[in-house]
């Protein structure tokens, strides 16, 4: 990332990002504070999350971490009084926050892993936005963004509970846009394909490795790469911006074409 504070597309926004402590919630919270956000990191992760804001920090952004299971509702209400102490109110929530419990279909998958999946990934967005909202329709503005899937638009195999979490999450951001934007909420969903981080990397390592299995994956993507945490981020940064304004209710993939593919 750039050296903070030489863009103000956030300029004055107050901004909760879940899941921040790695991978794309770690880049988004990077690239709202570099645009001049005010940001909020939330994760189960309090060490990684306390990193990240020390990151942030060290380039002159404005960051403070909470650490909370966004699946249990008397600690998202926890996460709101922080919000209200540290920020002063919420302008842009990101609930990027996820897990993908088990890689199988819905004959092998198990009541648990579906359970847990739906948990963190659907009700988790759900208890944030609602927080989020009954401070956002007061003010009679704000963005959510939820950050779902390509899995949300398309079928990919033996992904069933976490393919049916994301696909949730591209029918409330509908829902949720309809409802409120009436009060100058806007709701949009960020679909990404296939991104490398920290936490894939040594997988897709061994892809290349393998050559075919690297080479076919790539071939899936018309702009010929995988995704990186930063090409999230900026789209992000646009959908919470007042360059969007006018938009609302949108599923955007950013996913090198993989989707038209």
């Amino acid at each position: 990332m750039a050296t903070l504070s030489s863009h103000s597309r956030l300029l004055e926004k107050r901004a909760i990002i879940t899941g921040s402590a790695t991978g794309l919630g770690a880049a988004i919270a990077e690239q709202f504070a570099h645009e001049g956000a005010s940001v909020m990191c939330v994760d189960v992760n309090s060490s990684r999350n306390e990193n990240v804001v020390a990151q942030i920090r060290s380039k002159g952004g404005r960051a403070s971490a909470v650490t909370g299971d966004i699946s249990i509702s008397a600690d998202v209400d926890l996460i709101g009084e922080q919000c209200d102490r540290c920020l002063g109110g919420i302008d842009i929530l990101v609930n990027n926050a996820g897990i993908i419990p088990s890689r199988m279909t819905v004959l092998a998958a198990t009541e648990e892993d579906w359970d847990r999946c739906m948990a963190v990934n659907v009700k988790g967005a759900f208890l944030m936005s609602r927080m989020a909202l009954q401070r956002m329709v007061g003010n009679r503005s704000g963005s959510i963004i939820h950050i779902s899937s390509i899995t949300g638009l398309v079928g990919l195999p033996v992904r069933s509970a976490y393919s049916a979490s994301k696909g949730a999450l591209a029918s409330l951001t509908r829902q949720m846009a309809v409802d409120f934007g009436p009060q100058n909420v806007r709701v949009n969903s960020i679909h990404p394909s296939f991104v490398i981080t920290d936490l894939n990397r040594e997988m897709f390592e061994r892809m290349k490795q393998e050559k075919e299995p690297w080479e076919r994956m790539i071939e899936q993507h018309p702009l010929g790469r995988l995704g990186l945490p930063e090409d999230v981020a900026y789209a992000a940064v646009y959908l919470a911006s007042d360059e969007a304004r006018w938009v609302t209710g949108i599923a955007l993939p950013v996913d090198g074409g993989y989707t038209a593919h």
